[in-house]
């Protein structure tokens, strides 16, 4: 393994790897054993094409299982790929394939941390074996030019993290002169959405997209330079940011971290955590973490969709169930990995007690073992599922109450439910969980304490009156949340600190 429970933490942040086993190497997914020496240049790109197919097909049939069996395996490999800086591209592959495979799987944050011992310390330490840090020169201005680094580059997207770093920046724009506005800098190709976006607000994009890791990695040091930024802010922790991060291109380099957080790379001084909690597990000693709960900006949260659309997916869902004025439909949307057995459980239990509710849950992922469960239940009957990328703005205008996951919760769908004025039923999360910075944004009185609260409060909200005087508190929680300006002047206050220090 990358990281056995005996190798040394030191060992590990350089990137140190155990002589290679002699012994023969079996997986379920070759048919012949490989071998446990040293691994010549053709079996490495064979088994790595291998190792691809199978990464990235698992990745689209979500099945759980499979998912967490092939990360194991292939962190298993990943040292293989870290013999010299010829391999850098098809290492950074492989690392952007377990970080999915990880991501994809998990239904805990804290399963997460594991990839640092697995992924990111013995790539950061590769990096540093064979790409050199970069001189850096003197600070020439008094307020730092900023660059954010981002993986995403789809507005609209089921992922979330492009509406939060472009928030944070429409924030920075109101309290920043316009030639100091921060520049978007994005791995994969910008869609149209962003550069129509950008040429609405005046946002600063760059399309930093290229062939290989290796390609996007020297595009963005040489543009860096170019732009003479100060200050790097990355919004996730992939292959290509570590890569530009382990050169030191800025004085300054920090992590908008949007629930993927491990990330314990040398060059990383300061964190925002925007959802998972501060953690001395999560980056290296040197890291300055700060809580700043993520949120987006109000123009995000509540897309209006035109009214036929909304009345005719509620149709549907009526349709499926054949109860034409249900009493009320509770629902979710997101990754279907976040639906546990637990989760659906209290589901049966308020459809069981209402028999008029239905319930609907939309997005990707497997949806298999809810399947089992719909087909051996006695209300499944009044469960509808949709597997596929569903868009939030149109069930949010259908649906009457959001019931939020655990121990996974829900982040910018809840946000997005109570900006259309839809309450969220949420868990109280574990005092030792991760996720904590979510629940700022969340009514407290909706809070369950345990299943039967659970249950309880969403029965209550079955009541009209009820519902819209939840759902009038939901809305003024998202306008209130919505507004960037705040949190912009809380994250200027701490990288002028940062750029301070950094003299």
């Amino acid at each position: 393994m990358i990281a056995s429970k005996d190798m040394d933490r030191s060992a590990r942040r350089g990137g140190a790897v155990g002589p290679a086993s002699a012994e023969p190497l079996r997986f379920s997914w070759s048919p012949e054993p490989l071998p446990g020496g040293p691994w010549p240049e053709p079996l490495r790109a064979a088994v790595w094409d291998v190792m691809h197919a199978l990464g990235w097909q698992a990745v689209q049939q979500g099945e759980r299982a499979r998912l967490e069996a092939l990360y194991r395996d292939f962190t298993s490999l990943f040292p293989r790929y870290l013999a010299d800086a010829a391999d850098v591209d098809r290492a950074a592959d492989l690392y952007t394939l377990v970080h999915i495979l990880l991501w994809r799987s998990t239904q805990n944050l804290g399963e997460l941390k594991r990839f640092n011992a697995d992924v990111v310390l013995p790539f950061a330490g590769y990096l540093s074996r064979h790409f050199a840090t970069r001189p850096l020169g003197p600070a020439t201005r008094a307020i730092p030019r900023i660059a954010y680094l981002s993986e995403t580059s789809d507005l609209f997207s089921a992922n979330a993290v492009a509406k939060t770093t472009v928030s944070l920046m429409l924030g920075q724009h109101a309290i920043r002169d316009a030639e100091d506005w921060p520049f978007l800098y994005c791995i994969k190709q910008p869609v149209q959405n962003l550069w129509d976006f950008a040429r609405e607000t005046g946002l600063r994009v760059r399309d930093m997209s290229r062939p290989t890791p290796s390609q996007m990695t020297q595009a963005i040091l040489s543009q860096l330079a170019a732009d003479e930024i100060d200050i790097l802010i990355a919004d996730s922790n992939c292959a290509v940011a570590t890569m530009v991060l382990q050169q030191r291109p800025c004085r300054v380099q920090a992590f908008h971290e949007n629930g993927f957080a491990p990330w314990a790379i040398p060059e990383l001084d300061l964190a925002f955590m925007g959802i998972t909690k501060p953690s001395s597990s999560l980056f290296g000693d040197r890291v300055a973490m700060h809580e700043t709960p993520r949120n987006t900006a109000a123009i995000f949260h509540c897309v209006e969709r035109p009214r036929a659309q909304v009345d005719a997916l509620r149709n549907v869902i009526c349709a499926g169930t054949g109860i034409a004025q249900p009493s009320t439909i509770y629902g979710f949307y997101g990754r279907m990995a976040k639906i546990t057995p637990a989760y659906m459980a209290l589901v049966e239990e308020i459809l069981a007690r209402d028999p008029q509710a239905i319930f609907f849950a939309g997005g990707t992922g497997s949806i298999a073992m809810i399947v089992e469960r719909r087909a051996a239940s006695p209300v499944g009957d009044r469960i509808i599922l949709y597997d596929e990328f569903i868009d939030g703005h149109l069930v949010s205008g259908c649906i009457d109450v959001f019931l939020d996951t655990f121990p996974f919760p829900g982040g910018n769908a809840c946000l997005e439910a109570q900006a259309h004025g839809v309450p969220v039923v949420w868990m109280q999360p574990d005092p030792d969980g991760e996720m904590h910075l979510v629940f700022t944004l969340r009514d407290e009185r909706l809070k369950a304490r345990d299943d039967a609260d659970f249950v309880s409060l969403a029965l209550q909200l079955a009541d009209r009156d009820a519902r819209k005087e939840h759902g009038r508190f939901a809305q003024e929680l998202a306008a209130r949340y919505g507004n960037m300006t705040e949190q912009a002047r809380i994250v200027e206050d701490l990288l002028r600190e940062a750029w301070t220090k950094a003299g």
